[in-house]
């Protein structure tokens, strides 16, 4: 299983998978979670930087979608 997440601002994460375990990746970093729900949490918060919540550019909702392997 493979998903992608948008934000309204742009970023986007990926979500993939592997030995049962859930990989992220974002723009700015990378992670291992042991369920689908950690995961999204993990990545939503590591999308943006402080700087970048500060003002607000973290607002928003994540449209999530499943994507084919």
């Amino acid at each position: 299983m493979k998903m992608i997440g948008m934000h309204p601002s742009g970023r986007s994460i990926v979500i993939e998978v592997k030995d049962n375990a859930y990989l992220y990746e974002t723009a700015i970093a990378s992670g291992r979670e042991s369920t689908l729900d950690k995961a999204k949490f993990s990545a939503r918060f590591e999308s943006f930087t402080p700087a970048e919540k500060r003002q607000g550019m973290d607002v928003g909702l994540w449209k999530w979608r499943e994507v084919a392997k």
